[in-house]
């Protein structure tokens, strides 16, 4: 973990001052990079009140207590994670009450939340309520891709940290190594991440790209029977709900780039083409609204095929 200092250097330093002034907050949140970065900066923030050789408000990460932490053996160290698609009132209510306990280790119970996006208004609304009257010397971490998925009550009663968004160069060797060129590999990192790229090959990631394009290109031909190439060529690429996930974050991007094409606005990132070039801007915006609204759709577990084929209906109309 020591390429955290490297890599993030601006949020070390801020969090070693806050620690050396003893002056922690009882609730972060921690947004951007990688899925990765963010839970290596939950665990050192962790480590850094355990450790048993803290220097400058910064651990040593080799002592006892650091390494029980890395392990995810510190019983004091609750980390939230869910492979479901979102985090329930009851998953919340269950990790407040583990969190709340005595501490064994030391002083403080610390409560990470991996993916807090995922949670639902109603767990985040009880998260809340702990958030607004803390019990005890808890330290909630939140961790997410953007601030602005969590309730603007979550955001307000929180410190944020932003991390920079710079490529991890372990992460792009890690996608060469699955068969990604390099600039591909970065350009898939700046779309979704790592985690949602996982098993999926460099000729796997251009296949399903494709696939997507040239659904596109039919929903702008206006027609109808376009929801038929979401069975025929993107569904067979798709095998799990990482990848599902992949589709959207892909979808997203294009949107986007269509969007930067037509008004001069930064370089595009997965196409160069208006793929929508028979649809008007306020269509484009509105299609745009139909993706996000399907996104969250298919968080509440409705099939991401019948979402695809909807939205081919619906960007055809």
């Amino acid at each position: 973990m020591e390429s955290l200092q490297v890599e993030q250097p601006r949020v070390v330093q801020e969090f070693q001052k806050i620690i050396s002034s003893n002056m922690l907050s009882h609730a972060y949140l921690i947004d951007n990079a990688s899925s990765k970065v963010r839970q290596q900066m939950a665990i050192w923030l962790a480590q850094s009140q355990f450790c048993e050789n803290l220097q400058d408000g910064a651990p040593d990460q080799t002592c006892q207590k650091c390494q029980t932490i890395a392990l995810g053996d510190n019983p004091d160290v609750l980390e939230v994670e869910t492979e479901k698609q979102s985090i329930g009132v009851d998953d919340i209510k269950f990790f407040k009450k583990e969190a709340n306990m005595t501490a064994t280790q030391g002083k403080r119970r610390i409560l990470i939340i991996d993916e807090a996006e995922k949670m639902t208004n109603a767990a985040s609304n009880n998260l809340l309520k702990t958030i607004e009257e803390p019990e005890g010397n808890l330290m909630i971490i939140l961790l997410a891709d953007s601030a602005k998925q969590l309730l603007p009550t979550i955001q307000s009663r929180v410190q944020i940290f932003h991390l920079s968004n710079k490529s991890n160069e372990d992460e792009i060797d890690s996608l060469i190594n699955e068969g990604f060129k390099k600039e591909q590999a970065q350009n898939a990192l700046k779309v979704t991440d790592i985690k949602y790229l996982d098993n999926v090959t460099g000729d796997k990631y251009q296949s399903l790209l494709t696939a997507i394009t040239n659904w596109l290109k039919e929903i702008n031909k206006q027609k109808i029977n376009s929801f038929i190439d979401v069975q025929t060529d993107i569904m067979p690429l798709v095998e799990n709900k990482n990848q599902q996930h992949l589709v959207f974050d892909m979808l997203n991007q294009i949107f986007s780039d269509i969007l930067s094409i037509r008004y001069n606005l930064e370089k595009s990132t997965l196409t160069t083409q208006d793929l929508l070039s028979n649809k008007g801007i306020k269509r484009v915006v509105g299609m745009s609204d139909d993706l996000f609204t399907a996104q969250q759709m298919w968080k509440s577990n409705v099939s991401f095929q019948a979402i695809l084929e909807d939205l081919s209906l619906k960007f055809v109309d």
